[in-house]
């Protein structure tokens, strides 16, 4: 079949919405992507109704047979409602549940769609998740005005200005949650905006590894303490814990545990950004450790014996983290455990993972309370 570049500019579009959309929000984004000379139509917007009409079986002017390979998009609630998806290849119904975790660095997301699914409040910057263990930060140009200072220091490191337009910004709601974020088991998801149409970019997953506070001005342009908000990403620091693990000597659970439980966020004021990110690091291989020896070579979820021995002659196990929705990085010690890669597989992608994953959690709790 050839595809027109209507056609594949559609689908482009679907695909970056996550599968399903409005009419105008489908509008929108194939307006940013710019593969369309749209200046050229008086009215482009019906050349794309057009095409996503010529190719669903859901329309009286489709000329195919339905679920073949002209058939690719459907109405997700009925004709003339303005909502379309696109088909799976074995011509079912995708629906918005396409849009799933982990989210893709560098794709752009409808943050409406982000909120269907996972909810969180929608005018906020930050935006904690009440049904998962996520924690949403939005950032854009537009912040300016309230006087917020989001910004990247250098590739890795991100500051973020805490929430309250007005006065002296405090640890309440959103900013307690992104401060306490590490011991209560959430991940931080950093969007950028794209400038308006409520489009956003995925940046990365940040690890907050300190804050500090400074003077500013709020929106009615009063003077006021804003709290600065220090990020890491995440995958660096678990891929830079990694080089210090041998650096970690103690077996002992005891000691492991509290190198694992010290808390970067408590440190005074100075306490450098440097002297911090080392701290991280020490408390990420920490948490590894902690899990690997308390395991002591048995899968904690299976209790089956590790599968093989590294070249270093260590049992080979994952460490698993038990509350967040991804692995690596700083967490609680009584969040993780050590699994064979069977179990940790059957956690992140079985139809039973979720209860499988819940009864590890029962586990480790009553393992946890036969060492303290």
């Amino acid at each position: 079949m050839e595809r027109t570049i209507w056609l594949q500019a559609i689908l482009k579009a679907f695909e970056e919405l996550g599968g399903t959309g409005a009419l105008e929000d489908l509008y929108s984004m194939i307006e940013y992507n710019g593969s369309l000379p749209l200046n050229e139509y008086t009215d482009w917007k019906a050349q794309i109704r057009k095409t996503i009409y010529l190719h669903s079986s859901d329309c009286e002017i489709f000329k195919g047979i339905p679920n073949d390979e002209n058939d690719i998009f459907y109405t997700l609630e009925g004709k003339g409602t303005g909502i379309w998806g696109v088909r799976n290849k074995q011509g079912k119904d995708n629906n918005r549940s396409s849009l799933k975790y982990p989210f893709i660095e560098g794709q752009v997301y409808k943050r409406s769609y982000i909120h269907d699914l996972y909810g969180g409040n929608r005018q906020r910057g930050i935006a904690p998740s009440k049904d998962q263990p996520m924690i949403f930060i939005f950032s854009g140009a537009e912040g300016k005005i309230h006087g917020y200072k989001d910004g990247w220091q250098d590739e890795n490191i991100f500051f973020y200005t805490g929430e309250g337009k007005v006065d002296n910004q405090e640890f309440k709601e959103g900013n307690k949650a992104l401060r306490d974020h590490v011991e209560n088991g959430k991940d931080v998801y950093l969007l950028e905006s794209l400038g308006g149409k409520g489009l956003y970019r995925f940046v990365s997953q940040l690890t907050c590894i300190g804050y500090h506070f400074e003077q500013g001005k709020d929106t009615l342009n009063n003077s006021r303490t804003i709290i600065i908000f220090e990020f890491e990403k995440t995958n660096r620091i678990s891929q830079e814990s990694e080089n210090i693990e041998q650096e970690i000597e103690s077996t002992n659970l005891e000691e492991l545990r509290k190198l694992a439980m010290h808390v970067a966020n408590n440190y005074s004021s100075t306490t450098t950004l440097q002297e911090r990110k080392t701290i991280i690091r020490k408390r990420a291989a920490a948490i590894k450790k902690y899990a690997l020896i308390r395991a002591e070579g048995i899968c904690e979820a299976c209790e089956q014996i590790a599968p093989f021995y590294t070249i270093k002659d260590e049992p080979f196990l994952e460490v698993h983290h038990l509350t967040r929705l991804s692995d690596g990085g700083l967490d609680h010690p009584e969040h993780v455990a050590a699994i064979c890669p069977n179990c940790h597989r059957r956690v992140h992608h079985s139809k039973d993972g979720k209860e499988y994953n819940d009864h590890l959690i029962k586990k480790i709790k009553a393992k946890e309370l036969t060492h303290n």
